[in-house]
């Protein structure tokens, strides 16, 4: 049995719950450290609980503030002695309005959490996947690339966040990195968008959403969970700069 210091190490952000919880399982499972981020205490200690005993620590708190990522890449390295991939899963959707409406504070938290968020830990983490020749994965979103009537913050971030993942691999030739469309998965996210929507979507859009839910048709975060798991742990440098749906044949 490999000693920890020799085993991936993986820092999963938006890992509490839904998705990001269901990848940190995943790589614990695949013989992985894993360093949890996520605002809720409790529902980071509730993931850990079931993770085998010392292949997982917490950093709690809010991952735009610069001193949260900080305490990430330092606990990767207190406690497990490396850092091999980042997996940015941390996002909020929210607003959900019209641009005519929409509040520019909110827009501004939105773009905290999921196009800053990403650059400052990636900055920090830098030095060190250099050196493991490690791998940034970004969750993006279908939003990236398709307007949704009151998405407008999300939409934008999204795309955002796919051109930061681009440019990363033109500049990091060592890193490989992968922005992944995860599909419609049963998380919390889709339960703001069907309790909330309502009043900043059109409600044909919005009706989609409800059916989804309605119908059984989002899909489990163990699914697309899989396939971000594996690709923190084994894309290949082709991939870099692309973004790729969960379920692409080209997912190692």
């Amino acid at each position: 049995m490999p000693s920890s210091h020799n085993r991936p190490v993986v820092i999963v952000t938006g890992a509490s719950r839904g998705l990001g919880a269901a990848v940190s399982r995943l790589l614990v499972q695949e013989g992985v450290n894993v360093i949890l981020n996520g605002r809720s205490e409790d529902a980071l200690q509730e993931v850990v609980s079931g993770l085998a005993d010392g292949r997982a620590a917490v950093v709690t708190g809010d991952i735009s503030q610069e001193a949260v990522a900080q305490q990430l890449v330092a606990a990767a390295l207190d406690q497990f002695g490396r850092l091999d991939s980042l997996i940015h899963n941390a996002g909020i959707i929210e607003p959900i309005a019209a641009l005519a409406e929409a509040d520019a504070k909110a827009w501004a938290y939105n773009l905290a959490v999921n196009v800053i968020a990403p650059v400052q830990l990636t900055q920090l983490a830098l030095p060190h996947l250099r050196e493991r020749r490690g791998r940034v994965i970004s969750v993006s979103s279908g939003a990236a690339v398709s307007a949704i009537g009151g998405w407008a913050a999300y939409c934008g971030a999204k795309a955002a966040l796919n051109q930061f993942n681009a440019v990363l691999a033109v500049e990091e030739p060592l890193v490989t990195a992968v922005a992944v469309r995860p599909g419609v998965v049963d998380t919390e996210m889709q339960a703001v968008i069907r309790r909330e929507g309502r009043q900043g979507m059109d409600a044909g859009t919005h009706g989609r959403f409800l059916s989804y839910h309605e119908k059984g048709e989002l899909l489990p975060p163990e699914k697309p969970g899989l396939a971000i798991a594996r690709l923190a742990l084994y894309a290949p440098p082709e991939l870099s700069g692309k973004f790729i749906n969960w379920d692409d044949p080209l997912v190692p």
